[in-house]
């Protein structure tokens, strides 16, 4: 028996966990209480995950598709050869665009996952490159370019240190924080009270996180309005930071107009939030001595989801909330991202547009919305063949069932994923990736956020079981046998350190290309956290980090006590080092905003999305313990309810119009009136058996996927669609039919 500290890669939240090993097997999981950043705080998610490494019906080797639709298992070889066969056949007669990369959530836990998933697409010079963010997080991608210059300079809150917290379409005593990682976020929230602070959370329901501090309702969909008319208060009452923002921004007379066309009237009657309380908000929020705004999911998933985001930075920005102490901080990674990124020229926003709806690329990504037509529609470019690696996308992307149609329409198809889910069930052949703590672990989206900031790189701590494989080895494989990558795959580190040293130079890439040199994941991730700001130097600084020592140390090493502040000139992409407020893109978008009608009479309500304790998206519904006691409800309000003739516990039909869903009615006042929430990852009918026993309907069947209803940043619009409930007694979903898998060993 050992003991291993490992850290938790299932959220965002990255927490510190003690694995305890047993005969080459995970027997328990526990908090490290030495962690810096989660301090002894774990949640089941990550305490139960060796559930995940021994699930029953956890693919273990290669798999293929039969015509009756079940799989058989296939050797490496077999599947590899004939995969890459496929997809140069694809290739040849229509060339690299044919093909394309879907990369879901976990690539962001994967780091050799995520490069080769990137690298792939880039040999192949396709634009069909999806991405989990175009569900997710493109409007942080997108305000972030345009404000700072480089799409992964996103400021994070300092909770250690403020005294006005207000939270919109988060619920952090849940979901541990996103686009924030700050362990156990719960306490760092009741600091904020305890030395005399306030935290408001904006949300249509009373929340996990509202039931500890101040609630005020706001309907789905309009965070905008409501942070709009706090922005025109600020400017109206002269309440702004003229100091900060003389010193750090340009372009507040564009912004100051785009406030202006914010009517507080209007601002009222579109989120349910009376004109007084958004005006006395906005004074409490710019007087208090320190805070900030931070928005998640419930914001970025609305029809306007990059204005909010420029909304929420406009507000900290202008009462001098950034890279100050207790406001908003540039967080301080150990392998510094941003300017990977910005050197390797994979910054940007809009270079190119999708073939058939002319969406503007994110930080070189497709939205997932655009895959149906892209797929569907004739013409050069026409998308083919797909790669998908660790995304549920038949489940979660919008307007499911197209997206599951289209699947169905390409020539060839191939997952890499541990299930047969919604999605690859249409897959030709399934791959069987290792998971966390089978592999080399490096928390390549974490560390980008970390309140605490720390380094951490752990090696596996288990054998992988059966014929699992790294998802970067699979992937270089079939680019290997393509003849899209050099052969051999280099791991020695003179090689890693001139593979990755050479493209900085004049002429370096080509250099590179013709000499065959290409590092591993491993290597390339080590070169820069050597050279950056608390690397080793390659021996030239004494006590600095490598790979080697952050393997060899038990647990995370502490770099700091807090954020950093002070350090804005040196964090900015921007050519005159400030942050840039003027973007006729949002002029653009706030002139949508006011001209835009939110009435449907048909569909009234608002749906929005709730998330759950103990599970995470689609990935964790097969684990008995996490999903006990769980069901698909559609939450609503009992004036809603009696209108309507709905009990609780009623089968009820909920209609968009996008599609229709039959789930289970939850009367409760917890949700304001006129709104209903609804957690998104039910209805799953892949080869995973429990989760396909909850039932439920599929929330993503209810979304819209069209051009006309896409964020500016490509964003799914999620939150705040209009639907309308009725009675359904006769309409019982059916019960799910698992996908009929061969013996896995």
């Amino acid at each position: 028996m050992s003991e291993h500290k490992v850290w938790c890669g299932v959220c965002e939240a990255g927490c510190g966990l003690v694995a305890t090993v047993e005969n080459g097997r995970v027997e328990k999981m526990r908090p490290d209480r030495s962690h810096p950043l989660s301090e002894g705080f774990a949640c089941p998610k990550g305490i139960l995950y060796p559930h995940v490494l021994r699930d029953p019906d956890r693919i273990l080797h290669p798999m293929q598709r039969q015509p009756d639709g079940s799989f058989r298992r296939v050797g490496w070889e077999e599947a590899l050869d004939d995969v890459a066969r496929r997809f140069r056949a694809a290739m040849d007669e229509h060339g690299g665009e044919s093909i394309g990369v879907a990369l879901g959530n976990p690539g962001g836990w994967n780091y050799g996952s995520f490069f080769l998933a990137f690298g792939f697409a880039g040999a192949l010079g396709t634009h069909h490159l999806f991405s989990a963010a175009s569900v997710d997080i493109n409007p942080y991608w997108v305000t972030a370019y345009h404000l700072f210059g480089n799409n992964l300079t996103n400021p994070i809150p300092d909770f250690d240190r403020a005294h006005f917290q207000l939270l919109l379409g988060a619920n952090p005593a849940v979901s541990h924080g996103s686009m924030v990682t700050a362990g156990n976020i719960r306490a760092r929230l009741r600091g904020i009270v305890e030395r005399g602070g306030r935290v408001v959370v904006v949300d249509p329901r009373r929340t996990e996180t509202a039931e500890q501090f101040e609630h005020v309702p706001v309907r789905p969909n309009s965070d905008v309005w409501l942070l709009g008319g706090m922005l025109r208060t600020i400017f109206d009452e002269r309440l702004e930071d003229r100091g900060a923002l003389a010193e750090q921004a340009s372009g507040v007379e564009a912004l100051r107009r785009i406030a202006a066309r914010i009517d507080l009237d209007r601002a009222a009657a579109e989120s349910g939030v009376p004109r007084a309380t958004i005006e006395q908000l906005a004074r409490d929020f710019a007087t208090a001595p320190s805070g900030s705004v931070y928005g998640r999911c419930g914001t970025s998933l609305s029809s306007h989801g990059t204005l909010t985001k420029y909304f929420i930075d406009c507000l900290n920005i202008v009462t001098g909330r950034l890279d100050r102490a207790g406001g908003i901080c540039f967080p301080r990674p150990f392998f510094d991202a941003e300017r990977v990124a910005h050197g390797g020229g994979m910054v940007g926003y809009d270079r190119w547009r999708t073939r058939v709806d002319g969406v503007p690329e994110v930080y070189g990504t497709t939205p997932q919305a655009c895959l149906p037509r892209e797929i569907s529609t004739p013409g050069k470019g026409q998308l083919r063949a797909l790669l998908a690696v660790a995304t549920n996308l038949g489940q979660t992307a919008p307007r499911s069932t197209e997206v599951a149609d289209a699947l169905q329409q390409l020539d060839f198809f191939v997952s890499l994923d541990p299930y047969i889910t919604d999605t690859n069930k249409h897959a030709a052949y399934v791959l069987p990736p290792r998971l966390l703590l089978e592999r080399d672990a490096f928390p390549l989206w974490s560390q980008l956020a970390y309140v605490v900031p720390n380094a951490d790189w752990t090696p596996p701590i288990v054998p992988p079981p059966g014929e699992t494989r790294e998802d970067w080895w699979i992937i270089d494989q079939i680019g290997q046998r393509m003849g899209l990558f050099p052969k051999p795959f280099q791991e020695s580190r003179l090689i890693g350190v001139l593979a990755n040293a050479l493209p900085l130079v004049p002429g370096g890439a080509k250099l590179v290309e013709r000499l065959g040199l290409r590092p591993s994941p491993a290597d390339t991730i080590d070169w820069f956290v050597r050279t950056g700001q608390d690397g080793d130097w390659f021996g030239l600084r004494r006590g600095g980090l490598n790979r080697e020592k952050l393997r060899r140390h038990e647990g995370a090493i502490k770099l700091a006590d807090r954020l950093e502040t002070g350090v804005l000139r040196r964090r900015l992409y921007t050519d005159d080092r400030r942050v840039q407020l003027a973007h006729a893109l949002f002029d653009r978008e706030a002139e949508k905003l006011v001209e835009r009608t939110t009435v449907d009479d048909e569909h009234p309500l608002r749906l929005f999305t709730i998330r759950e304790l103990r599970t995470m998206n689609s990935f964790l519904h097969n684990i008995p313990k996490l999903v006990h006691g769980y069901a698909c409800r559609a939450r609503i309000h009992p004036d809603d309810a009696a209108a309507r003739g709905i009990v609780d516990g009623a089968t009820v039909r909920v209609t968009s119009r996008w599609g229709s869903i039959v789930v289970e009615a939850k009367v409760t006042d917890e949700v304001m009136p006129g709104s209903v929430g609804m957690n998104p990852h039910y209805g799953q009918h892949g080869g995973r058996r429990v989760a396909a026993a909850i039932g439920g309907g599929r929330y993503n069947d209810l979304t819209p996927n069209e051009m006309a209803d896409l964020d500016v940043s490509g964003i799914a619009w999620m939150n705040g669609i209009g639907v309308e409930i009725a009675p359904a007694p006769d309409e019982a979903p059916a019960p799910a039919e698992p996908i009929a898998v061969g013996a896995s060993g």
